[in-house]
């Protein structure tokens, strides 16, 4: 490597936030993999952001500019896809399907699954387990 090359790589390395690998910021890949440990949890943007040690509109902008998505369309997210594996690997009933994946109201669950899958639980159910 040329002594112009070695500059170049101490510059971008020294340059590089606290916390951010090649990968992305470490706090952001904590958080996702609480989410999806724990699909179910009551998580929010504050208890995210305290596990992860950063101020809740410090964690959302990071977590927005990594991601592509707020902290809660990625627990949304993870919510329904935990819900769609309930469907197909469970009889519970859709009602108890929402509630094991952390959604408290039926309806909405209904609603962000179809969002998610084009179709609602119980017919996402029927296809994939004829």
């Amino acid at each position: 490597m040329g002594a112009v090359e070695e500059v170049l790589v101490l510059a971008t390395a020294s340059a590089r936030p606290e916390g951010r690998t090649d990968e992305g910021d470490e706090r952001v890949r904590r958080a996702l993999s609480i989410i999806a440990a724990q699909p179910g949890a009551p998580h929010s943007v504050a208890s995210l952001a305290r596990a992860v040690a950063l101020s809740p509109s410090r964690f959302a902008h990071l977590f927005a500019e990594e991601t592509g998505q707020t902290p809660m369309q990625a627990v949304r997210q993870a919510r329904v896809r935990h819900a769609a594996s309930l469907l197909e690997v469970t009889d519970l009933d859709v009602g108890q399907v929402a509630a094991a994946s952390g959604f408290v109201s039926p309806f909405h669950f209904s609603r962000a699954f179809r969002r998610e899958y084009g179709l609602p639980p119980r017919d996402y159910r029927a296809r994939v387990r004829p």
